[in-house]
């Protein structure tokens, strides 16, 4: 049986669409990332929660290459090394903060336990500087490269 490729929306109903699509991700993406912290926080582990969290880095593997490979990086920013060194500080906070709340359940309250959770908060914003970096280097490097084809094609 063959199917039909032909596109039987017009251009404001396609728009609605995208829109509703994107919409749907944002959604999906987020419940998927408050569940693993919700399961995470009432006492599950990371073998409890594998299957989320190999959707979640599939989703949003799929997500960085696609824009990236687009030069596209959001509809309001461009990368810059500070908006990266800001944005690092959000998930080394969340990591802290599940720690503390773990902590706080299992009275692991410490000077040891708190040292170990501080070294990890430091190493979530070192990776997540380091990552976006690299995304905001390949991101300016295929933009340029994006840019260079336009200009050509109007000569």
């Amino acid at each position: 049986m063959k199917k039909n490729r032909r596109n039987n929306l017009d251009e404001m109903q396609n728009q609605k669409l995208m829109k509703l699509e994107e919409y749907g991700f944002w959604v999906m993406f987020w419940a998927l990332l408050t569940a693993i912290v919700i399961q995470l926080i009432i006492g599950g582990t990371i073998r409890n929660i594998a299957g989320e969290i190999i959707v979640l880095l599939i989703g949003s593997i799929f997500i960085c290459a696609a824009t990236l490979k687009n030069g596209i990086w959001t509809r309001q920013s461009t990368p810059t090394k500070k908006g990266n060194a800001g944005t690092s500080i959000i998930p080394a906070i969340a990591v802290g903060i599940l720690n503390a709340i773990k902590m706080s359940k299992n009275g692991q309250w410490d000077s040891s336990s708190i040292l170990i959770m501080v070294v990890i908060m430091v190493v979530v914003y070192i990776a997540c500087f380091s990552i976006l970096e690299l995304f905001r280097m390949a991101y300016n490097k295929q933009r340029s490269k994006l840019d260079d084809i336009n200009d050509e094609s109007e000569e």
